[in-house]
């Protein structure tokens, strides 16, 4: 099932610049399913090497399934709907994309798997996604996007440099991107954003500023956060991490 509704203008598909959202079993057959929606997307995203891709996209469906799903006080693994891949190509205005592959779970502490692919020449585990992906990779709070309520959790994800598209560009109408922004907000579960006048969207202590093509706003550090419309579905995944992270600092 991909989510492929429309958004304010930003459509849900991998071949329109938008995120697709695939939902994943809770049982032992998760890193077949996870290769076999990731191959079918791949000719279609300019990949260079699409072993590679399907290789990590099954380490980390793998480590979803063993390391992701809650557990009772007896160390059993509660029920699960399952973990969610999500795909999505990201723009930097200038020409250079790179195809970025999430694997969501209900669990948001961190934990790491070692391997059971016999490969001991590209390392165990995560260290053969940090080696293909020439360590880009990582794992940070997030939301589903699949659930009817959105649940917290975390994502583990890589990305890959990819060839740019012919046809639409990865890009937000400027004008309105602020208001396309508002709704992928809102689609996560984050209602509470308002405007603020002229160019800003509110959320909890967070603002961010749509100015000259670009997204602005200051992460927990305070340190500014840049990045271009072309970049929404980034910039919304950013926002939601930030988001989660500001409700675990909250005393």
């Amino acid at each position: 099932m991909t989510k492929a509704a429309t958004v304010c203008g930003v459509p849900w598909t991998l071949e329109n610049g938008g995120c697709t959202a695939l939902p994943l079993p809770p049982d032992e057959t998760i890193a077949c399913v996870a290769r076999a929606h990731v191959a079918n997307l791949l000719p279609k995203a300019g990949v260079q090497d699409a072993d590679d891709v399907t290789l990590m996209v099954s380490e980390l469906a793998t480590n979803a399934l063993l390391h992701g799903s809650p557990r009772s006080a007896d160390g059993s693994r509660k029920p699960s709907d399952g973990a969610e891949l999500w795909i999505y190509r990201r723009g930097d205005g200038r020409g250079r994309q790179e195809l970025v592959v999430k694997i969501f779970d209900e669990l948001r502490c961190w934990r790491r798997r070692r391997s059971t692919v016999p490969m001991p020449e590209h390392g165990r585990g995560l260290d053969i996604i940090d080696m293909l992906s020439a360590g880009r990779w990582g794992h940070h709070a997030s939301r589903s996007r699949l659930r009817a309520r959105q649940v917290p959790g975390k994502v583990t994800w890589f990305a890959v440099p990819v060839r740019a598209p012919r046809g639409r560009p990865l890009s937000a109408d400027p004008d309105h991107a602020l208001e396309e922004l508002q709704a992928l907000l809102s689609d996560r579960g984050l209602d509470a954003a308002t405007p603020v006048a002229p160019t800003g969207l509110a959320l909890g202590g967070i603002t961010i500023w749509c100015e000259r093509s670009t997204f602005h706003w200051c992460d927990l550090a305070g340190e500014l956060v840049r990045l271009p419309v072309a970049d929404i579905t980034e910039a919304c995944e950013q926002i939601v991490q930030l988001h989660e992270n500001a409700g675990e600092a909250a005393p």
